[in-house]
This record gives C-alpha cells, sequence and structure tokens, in this order.
C-alpha cells in the first residue's frame, strides 16, 4: 500500500479531525502494529501526519489536501459501481479501491459530471470537495449510546470491508430508525431493533463502534 492510500485509511476512520489509534488502523490495513509505527512515523516526518505515541495519528493540512482527491475519486467510484453498474453494495469499498490506486482529475470531473456532482457515496459518507468534510463526536457512534427508550437514525457506516461483509448478511441499512434494547456487560454487544423490518439483531462492539447514528426527534420516528 502506497503513502497516499494508507492517508486515506486514516482519513476514513475519521483523521481529518481525530486522533486515531494505531490498533483501529492495523485492522483495517490488515498489518501489525509495529509496521502501522514505522509508515505513522515516516509521514510524521513528510508532514502529512501529526502522530503522538499513545495518542494516535491525525492529518495535517498537508496530508488532508494530498489525499482528498484520492478519496474523491474512491467514492466516486463506489457511487458509479452502485448506481449504474449494479455492483451490490457489499462489494462496491473493494472493488473502488482496486480501481483507485491514484488520483484521476479527468477521471474525477467525468465522472462528476456523469454522476451529477453526488455529495455522498452509497455508505453514506460524504465525498469530498463536492461537499464539506463534517466533524463528529465520538458520541455519534453507536457503540457510545446507553439504553434508552430513543430511536436512532443510521446517516453512515465506516468504510470497511469487513463492515460490508457483515451488513450483507444482515438486514440494516442506511438511513434504518433502530432502538438499543440491550447491552451485554461483558462484551458490550448490542440487542437493537431495527424499526424499518421489526427485526432485532446482536451487533458485537467491533461493528457498533462502524455505525454512526443521530438521534431522531420525536415527531420523525418511524411507525
Amino acid at each position: 500500500m502506497n503513502d497516499l492510500n494508507f492517508l486515506r485509511l486514516i482519513f476514513e476512520l475519521g483523521g481529518s479531525w481525530q486522533n486515531v489509534n494505531n490498533i483501529d488502523l492495523a485492522v483495517k490495513a490488515n498489518v501489525s502494529k509495529a509496521s502501522i509505527s514505522d509508515r505513522t512515523q515516516h509521514l510524521a516526518k513528510l508532514g502529512m501526519v501529526n502522530y503522538k505515541k499513545y495518542y494516535g495519528t491525525k492529518l495535517t493540512k498537508k496530508g488532508l489536501k494530498a489525499v482528498t482527491p484520492l478519496v474523491q475519486q474512491h467514492r466516486l467510484i463506489e457511487t458509479w459501481l452502485y448506481e449504474k453498474l449494479d455492483i451490490p453494495l457489499s462489494d462496491v469499498y473493494e472493488k473502488a479501491t482496486t480501481l483507485s490506486d491514484n488520483p484521476d482529475l479527468i477521471l474525477i470531473d467525468k465522472l462528476n459530471i456523469y454522476l451529477d456532482y453526488p455529495q455522498a457515496c452509497p455508505h453514506g459518507n460524504i465525498i469530498p470537495i463536492n461537499c464539506s468534510v463534517p466533524e463528529f463526536s465520538d458520541y455519534s457512534l453507536l457503540f457510545k449510546q446507553g439504553i434508552s427508550e430513543g430511536t436512532f437514525k443510521i446517516i453512515h457506516f465506516t468504510e470497511d470491508n469487513y463492515l460490508f461483509k457483515i451488513l450483507n448478511n444482515i438486514d440494516l441499512k442506511l438511513s434504518d430508525d433502530i432502538q438499543i434494547l440491550n447491552i451485554n456487560s461483558y462484551d458490550h454487544s448490542m440487542v437493537v431493533l431495527n424499526l424499518r423490518n421489526n427485526l432485532k439483531e446482536i451487533l458485537p462492539k467491533n461493528i457498533t463502534k462502524m455505525i454512526r447514528i443521530e438521534k431522531v426527534p420525536v415527531m420523525q420516528r418511524s411507525v
């Protein structure tokens, strides 16, 4: 994996606005933590990231500027594969990664024109330049929520191929309204009720850490 694609992984884990820890990066890149430390220190010397031991890695302005076109291209390709070629949602991230090693500004322009400048990819993540990059709190992640009578809407999924394969096997989709019924005190897995289909799902912590939600006002809840 080249430096630019490694910066993309940091971006996808929220590294444009928060520190990303080495464990999450190692899991996403499927490499050892030692390899992550070496790569982040290398990128820090290039001025692409700020790296602090025990705190994690965050993109600098230079790093964000360098990786933004690649993220834009990747998410445009995802949108094209899903909307125009009918590639299954569970497969578009991996295929877009294969097709998007380096940004091509002409390809980006052509895809934008063809797709009418979409603002988000099929997983709900914004397409940079087409839309401003938001900053989220950790508390907008599903795993940070407690049991309550509140209803939450799924607003996007972390771009992770493992997650997309899991979602392909359960009926949980973008924009679904869910309620948290139970949280296991040992492994922090959640039982959620999907109000779209009235089905209950058990979601392990490594999945709930990759689902971002927002609270649904009472008058907007599903019936």
